[in-house]
């Protein structure tokens, strides 16, 4: 073509000229459209598999849910069925262990049936992990085993269905701690959703004379500030905990990220039982003669896996709205087991969770964007440190 264009001023190769000109333009049409088309393809290639994180329910997040609202139920149950009197005969941070210790040998398993029993492979695997990630799965296992203690302290204060239906108002603690550090929206109507939770959450607390308009709480302030406390730390474990599996499953299995936490999780529970222990005081398995306490250990061991599945395949939000079907359900079991109170505001509170539980696992996904191109990325003030110590403090 470029022979050929030198002699298009030519009279002689002036018809010729105007047919390369055409050529040329085909030609320049058509590399033009496939420029496009390789960006596309580039830009389908680049873009993160879609998955249910966004707010699309799988038939795998679906049956993980359904898995772990089960066992969030016999979980917050058998919390009260374990104790005495009011009171634990075990000790907690010794019974931490055991679960922590369970969970390692269940990811241990998974591992060696991954790499078909070849020890050296798992070994490689735990290896390869970067140290930042050791660091901050450690972070992570020091916090579950501080937030354990305080379940286990909640759950002396109140019955299962209270407490669960106050857990209910995490979503919405998830989805802001989610906007401010990693910048993850919602849509309008799964903003809508979490609303009509909390509406439906907070008559079923608290309670209004009708003569004189003063509010009484089930439970008293005290236990109110306690478990919106353990609410806001559980809602920074979720997120932080969601964010690390999801940035980190492309690089190294479940199983391996979840040895490394439930290792943290048995070293930290052993260091706080010989930090607190005193002389006196009962052997490391006294209590355990309870069948109520096995059953506590079994139920706490498996879940953690589950919550990981749930996290994998679904997001931290989808998880904290599994609570909402639990402290419905747990809601009757309370009455029955523990006579608590149950009145026509808690179950149409309870109603109302349940069915807006149902909606957003129907609704339609966010719009994701294209993550930011390199320029962008250094151009971009960076914030990271600043997020980290705002989650840190918060």
């Amino acid at each position: 073509l470029k022979s050929a264009s030198s002699d298009v001023g030519s009279p002689s190769s002036h018809g010729e000229g105007e047919n390369l000109k055409e050529l040329e333009l085909l030609l320049k049409e058509d590399n033009e459209n496939g420029k496009h088309k390789n960006q596309g393809l580039q830009q389908q290639a680049q873009a993160p598999p879609k998955s249910s994180s966004s707010g699309v329910v799988t038939g795998q997040s679906l049956f993980f849910f359904i898995i772990l609202v089960g066992q969030s139920i016999g979980t917050q149950t058998y919390f009260k069925l374990s104790q005495r009197g009011g009171k634990y005969e075990y000790n907690t941070m010794s019974a931490m262990f055991l679960v922590e210790f369970f969970k390692l040998s269940i990811s241990l398993i998974q591992l060696m049936v991954a790499n078909r029993g070849n020890v050296k492979a798992c070994t490689v695997s735990f290896k390869n992990v970067s140290k930042r990630v050791y660091m901050t799965y450690l972070f992570l296992a020091l916090s579950y085993a501080a937030y354990n203690q305080l379940i286990f302290y909640i759950m002396k204060l109140v019955d299962p269905g209270t407490f669960s239906l106050f857990k209910s108002l995490m979503p919405g603690v998830v989805a802001f701690l989610n906007y401010i550090a990693f910048q993850k929206t919602l849509t309008q109507a799964q903003i809508f959703c979490i609303m009509i939770q909390i509406f439906g959450i907070v008559p079923v607390t608290a309670s209004a004379d009708s003569e004189s308009g003063k509010v009484d709480f089930t439970y008293g302030i005290q236990s109110i500030i306690a478990m919106s406390g353990t609410n806001t730390f559980a809602a920074f474990n979720t997120v932080y905990n969601a964010h690390v599996v999801k940035k980190e499953s492309a690089n190294s299995p479940i199983a391996v990220q979840n040895g490394i936490l439930y290792c943290g999780g048995c070293f930290f529970n052993l260091l706080f039982y010989f930090a607190s222990r005193k002389a006196g005081d009962e052997r490391f398995f006294h209590g355990y003669d309870n069948i109520n306490v096995l059953v506590l250990l079994l139920l706490n061991s498996t879940v953690g896996i589950t919550i990981s599945l749930v996290y994998k395949y679904g997001d931290a939000v989808l998880k904290t709205l599994s609570q909402p079907v639990v402290s419905s359900v747990l809601l009757f079991l309370s009455n029955i087991l523990f006579d608590a109170p149950l009145d026509i505001i808690k179950i149409s509170g309870a109603g109302s969770v349940i069915v807006s539980t149902m909606l957003y696992l129907q609704l339609p996904p966010s719009v994701e964007t294209m993550p930011p191109s390199p320029k962008q990325l250094a151009s971009k003030p960076r914030t990271l440190n600043r997020t980290k110590w705002f989650m840190i403090g918060l």
